[in-house]
């Protein structure tokens, strides 16, 4: 079979004629044949069949058929029937049909080649492959963040692409050319194949964006060097894509689990798959969103003594959403992870806050943000902030002190967990804290505690006695005392940092049993 549009197109490039009459772009036409005053008694061999005649031949349409008639003379034209006006043989329109046909079922036929490989799970590569011997150009296959995936032929000394841990990606310049001559925009605003040039180069070039659930998560570039590019190959293209994307859902695991057309880019932003700035920022105001001064990175999760986390939170992320207008949230990781961007340095405004302080409490869950900053491209380094906060409640089994929990205040026990030699970590506790601890516990005295209360108070004499239930001269008693009895230079500011450094660690390997 073969759609009208380019059975027409095919007659009017190759005779030079132009069909009159009026039919539907995309109807399949099935097969050929030759008409006249005894076809009507053939059988009909079934599909939709495109019937030609000469004009001197021409008794009447066939019922509910198409037929074009050659050599028509510029008159009214019957109902349903198409013309071509110019003297041309019968014959040489038929081959023209018939070749536009065969051509067509070839390409169906290297479609179907596609989805064998695609079940015999040949990946990515093998795919590209066996799309290389029907195109005859070079291939090269990338994600959103111009990493490439497959190339066939493998590519070896490209001077547009740069390898960067291990990974081969589009060199700067060429990304910024693909910028400034719209072509990103342009694969992301299409979903067929294009042709277009670039500076510097002879050559063609084919684009393609891949698209899952409508979300741009690669493209496709092919380069019109070892053979041109007919109408044919784009179809194939177009085919090959929506191929590449049925993998790339298998290997990668990708599930659209919150529906939204961002959602495969921001897990390619937290996954640090993106170096250029510009490039994120267009592609948030492609998506109907707004860059911001600051951003923030959130991870909403359920209680850590909750063994079913994840499953409440599915039903719960466009409210989330609402709440917080402007954001993008995604699955990742097995957590609801919310880029925020806002216009202040502090995450949400008294409102919104509270709004999403009763929401959190309600439902028993809880926000762990990430330190405010303003280059994007540096998400994936901020993530691993929230990502710790969440992580270590969850594995230790500890309920956070509140529902929004701030790395700010657990800056330092994110540092320790990095420090691998937890001997060595252990012994920057100042040893007079330890001095302190061991007469508590031989005189039962508070004075540990006491000045542990000091320092977490912000070194505030009044909210210190109040939390500790004792009048303040008793509370100044005991500094007084401790001083005395050990030592302590309590006047000294690098004196009074170790003491809070050291109660703070101290808390953290109590609560992680090391």
């Amino acid at each position: 079979m073969a759609y009208f549009e380019n059975i027409i197109k095919r007659l009017e490039t190759n005779l030079k004629v132009h069909v009159h009459g009026t039919y539907h772009a995309r109807t399949e036409i099935d097969s050929v044949l030759f008409w006249n005053t005894n076809t009507s008694h053939t059988p009909h061999p079934g599909g939709n069949i495109l019937y030609l005649c000469d004009v001197a031949h021409f008794q009447g349409a066939p019922v509910d058929e198409y037929i074009l008639i050659v050599n028509y003379p510029d008159c009214e034209l019957p109902a349903g029937c198409l013309c071509i006006s110019q003297n041309v043989a019968l014959d040489e329109v038929f081959n023209q049909i018939q070749t536009v046909i065969l051509e067509h079922h070839l390409l169906k036929c290297k479609e179907e080649e596609l989805f064998r490989t695609l079940q015999h799970n040949s990946g990515l590569q093998g795919i590209t492959n066996i799309a290389y011997t029907h195109l005859n150009n070079p291939i090269t296959i990338c994600d959103t963040s111009f990493s490439v995936l497959a190339a066939s032929p493998q590519v070896t000394g490209d001077t547009n692409l740069e390898e960067k841990d291990g990974r081969l990606f589009v060199k700067d310049s060429k990304f910024q050319n693909m910028l400034d001559t719209k072509i990103v925009k342009k694969i992301y605003s299409t979903n067929v194949p294009f042709i277009t040039y670039i500076e510097d180069y002879p050559f063609k070039w084919v684009f393609q964006s891949i698209r899952i659930q409508h979300s741009v998560v690669g493209y496709v570039c092919i380069r019109e060097i070892q053979k041109d590019i007919v109408e044919e190959d784009l179809d194939y293209i177009d085919m090959f894509c929506h191929v590449i994307a049925i993998e790339m859902q298998r290997e990668t695991n990708f599930q659209t689990n919150t529906r939204l057309n961002y959602e495969y880019f921001l897990t390619e932003l937290l996954e640090g798959h993106f170096g250029q700035k510009e490039y994120i920022l267009n592609n948030i105001i492609q998506l109907g969103h707004q860059p911001s001064k600051y951003y923030f990175l959130l991870v909403i999760d359920e209680a850590p003594d909750n063994h079913n986390s994840g499953i409440q939170l599915k039903n719960l992320y466009q409210q989330i959403l609402t709440i917080l207008p402007n954001s993008m949230a995604v699955f990742f990781s097995g957590k609801l992870t919310v880029l925020l961007p806002t216009d202040s340095y502090k995450p949400f405004n008294d409102k919104t806050q509270r709004k999403f302080y009763a929401f959190l409490q309600f439902h028993r869950l809880y926000a762990y943000v990430s330190f405010p900053y303003e280059n994007i491209a540096e998400s994936h380094i901020f993530y691993k902030q929230t990502d710790f906060l969440s992580s270590f409640y969850s594995e230790h089994t500890l309920i956070p002190e509140d529902y929004i929990v701030y790395y700010r205040n657990h800056f330092l026990q994110h540092t320790f967990a990095l420090c691998k030699d937890f001997t060595t970590l252990k012994s920057t506790i100042h040893p007079d804290i330890y001095k302190i601890i061991r007469h508590d516990q031989t005189q039962n005295t508070d004075y540990a505690n006491t000045l542990k209360t000091y320092l977490m108070n912000g070194r505030n004499a009044v909210r210190a006695s109040e939390e500790l239930h004792i009048h303040k001269s008793t509370f100044f008693y005991r500094l007084n005392k401790m001083e005395e009895l050990f030592d302590l230079d309590m006047i000294r500011e690098e004196t009074m940092v170790a003491y809070e450094y050291s109660f703070i660690l101290m808390d953290y390997l109590e609560k992680s049993k090391l």
